[in-house]
């Protein structure tokens, strides 16, 4: 879709009179306060909200509805906002105008920058197939209507001019890139003040209902900055934030939200809820010293509450759809799969209280016995409780995939630019992914690994399709960022655990060239890890059965330090002197051309024992 950038937004000028308005021949009022992308075409607008049915109709995305700022409201109007409705009540004589002027921007360059805004939060990458009003609808009505969120909107979108400027055609390069030179085009400038100036307000003038948004829109800028440790800290923030309101007794922060907030705490919580396990992973520094999110962390000591109860509570937040009822036979749209397909995962969540139950009673977080991995894995197979959840997950994704074949098939035969086909191909991402990574009762034996070929080779085949389109429909960087993809941490699990050395390949190339910015991993980090896995594979496959060389993989480990930019792998190599099968840890930076960076060796950073331990240490919370 084409977004014009030449005209200033729509702005309203509210004035009250006393006398009584000229009754005029027409039966109806005229509309004056249309939609902003039927504004900016010049027709007609119907004004169904959240979206323009004239704008649905025609295949449009429907940018909202410009509302005026309170401060230059002249009448007793009072604003409202209802989770994913901006509206405006006013008294019957109070009259709307139109009128052409830039009073809600500082000049015609911000308006730029908002329309560039408007493009990077309403592309398809960003919501990874998920079909979320929180980026299409809401956040540009908000930032149309509050100032600190509209100075965030604009560093985004000065962020992204900047970021088109650099002639790298994907995000991922960019961001890899020393870009230290070009940081004083007036583009970068404007966005840094911007960011800072919101920043600054956000401080003299906390709110609880624009902290909702901004720890959002804070975290895109830093991510599409390339600064992760600043990222981390938003993420930080955010999941502080969640807890607070959360767990408020009287529930006077959430309602101070918004009058129905619940629907939209519910989006922001599913996308930092998607963040957190990254944050185990990414550390802001060192091992051992660095819990990438202590406000959090602390809250949840304070309230006694641990990441699993965390998670429980955000499940329950009522959604803005019913509550699913009998799955039926063959699904009706894509919104419907996806409120299965949620409902289904979030009830998975019942399996992490005895993960870490069966990781305290195997002892491995203070055992150096290089065969312990596997026998952790030995336990949560073995558990009845574990294999119940997990066999009852599996039958409900085989039910619900049958109820979605029908209704995939017929969106990829498609047109390959639309909607519905690119959605689709997400959606059905998401869905193998689930399907190959979270029966946890399948990783002990190598034969249920193996069985898993097919949908390892199906995944790589629409991540090679979402990745194509990507390159080929989003020119500009920024608009390849996501908060909610996980496609390349997926490819690089398929790296690793897939037994098929051409498929592990074909994932390792794909993440070289990933083009897009998932979250705050880092392609280039984990692209190093599964070109390092190689060398690990050839090493292992000289000696012993299938499952004792399986056995011997499952003592991989992994961490990010400095935000991401230092590599620690762990694996077991044959000491050519006894024999023995022993435990080493080579750490990398990820600087400079990925094929030439080098592995140093380093002391066992936890002696011996799994760096699961370490994770421990700063995440408490996790198993009290």
């Amino acid at each position: 879709m084409d977004f014009q950038t030449d005209q200033l937004p729509i702005s309203f000028d509210i004035y009250t009179t006393s006398t009584k308005p000229k009754l005029t021949r027409t039966s109806t009022s005229k509309v004056r306060t249309g939609c902003v992308t039927c504004k900016k075409r010049h027709v007609k607008c119907d004004e169904a909200k959240p979206h323009c049915r004239n704008c649905v109709r025609n295949n449009r995305q429907c940018e909202g509805y410009a509302i005026p700022d309170r401060k230059r409201n002249k009448g007793p109007g009072q604003f409202q906002w209802d989770s994913k409705r901006v509206t405006w009540t006013a008294p019957l004589k109070t009259q709307l105008h139109l009128v052409q002027d830039s009073l809600d921007f500082r000049d015609a360059q911000t308006v730029l920058y908002f329309d560039e805004f408007i493009q990077v939060v309403q592309s398809p990458w960003i919501s990874a197939g998920f079909n979320s009003d929180l980026w299409s609808v809401t956040l540009p009505q908000v930032a149309r209507t509050n100032d600190i969120v509209r100075h965030a909107a604009i560093a985004i979108g000065a962020l992204s001019k900047w970021l088109a400027k650099l002639e790298y055609d994907s995000l991922g390069s960019l961001l890899s890139a020393d870009n230290e030179a070009a940081q004083e085009d007036p583009d970068y400038l404007n966005a840094v003040s911007h960011y800072c100036h919101a920043l600054k307000l956000q401080s003299q003038q906390f709110s609880i209902h624009d902290a909702v948004f901004l720890s959002v829109l804070f975290l895109c800028f830093e991510t599409l900055r390339g600064n992760r440790k600043a990222a981390l800290d938003h993420i930080n923030h955010g999941l502080a934030m969640l807890l607070a309101l959360l767990t408020d007794e009287d529930s006077s922060l959430m309602k101070s939200v918004a009058p129905n907030p619940k629907p939209l705490i519910a989006v922001v919580a599913d996308i930092f809820s998607q963040l957190l396990p990254q944050t185990r992973l990414i550390l802001r520094g060192n091992i051992g010293r660095s819990p990438a999110v202590p406000n959090f962390t602390k809250g949840l000591r304070a309230k006694k509450h641990t990441v699993e109860s965390f998670m429980s509570l955000v499940n329950q937040i009522p959604r803005d759809y019913p509550p699913t009822e009998k799955l039926p036979p063959v699904l009706d749209s894509l919104d419907d799969f996806e409120k299965y397909w949620l409902t289904g995962r979030n009830a998975k969540l019942a399996v992490v209280p005895l993960l870490m139950e069966a990781v305290q009673n195997t002892g491995v977080l203070v055992s150096s016995d290089p065969d312990i991995i596997s026998r952790v894995w030995r336990e949560i197979t073995a558990d009845p409780r574990i294999k119940e959840i997990c066999e009852a997950s599996t039958k409900e994704l085989r039910a619900l995939e049958a109820a979605f074949m029908p209704l995939f098939n017929r969106a990829i035969m498609s047109d390959a630019k639309s909607t519905d086909y690119i959605r689709a191909v997400h959606l059905r991402l998401h869905y193998l992914g689930t399907c190959t990574f979270d029966d946890l009762t399948h990783f002990y034996d190598v034969e249920p690994i193996q069985a898993k070929t097919p949908l390892f080779r199906e995944y790589l085949s629409l991540a090679e399709i979402s990745i194509r389109i990507a390159k080929r429909d989003l020119k500009n960087p920024a608009q390849q960022l996501s908060l909610q993809c996980n496609m390349a941490s997926h490819l690089f699990l398929i790296a690793l655990f897939c037994r098929d050395a051409l498929l592990r390949d074909e994932a390792t190339w794909l993440l070289k060239d990933y083009p897009g910015q998932d979250g705050i991993w880092n392609a280039r980090s984990l692209y190093l890890l599964a070109h390092r896995n190689k060398v690990v594979e050839r090493i292992n496959a000289s000696e012993g059965t299938p499952i004792e060389q399986w056995h011997r993989l499952l003592r991989r480990e992994y961490l990010f330090e400095e935000g991401g930019d230092r590599v620690i792998f762990c694996y077991l190599e044959k000491d050519e002197t006894t024999g023995e099968w022993r435990l080493v840890e080579e750490t990398a930076v990820v600087k400079g051309e990925l094929d030439a960076i080098e592995w140093a060796r380093r002391p066992p950073s936890a002696a011996g024992r799994p760096l699961l331990g370490d994770i421990i240490t700063l995440w408490p919370e996790l198993v009290e």
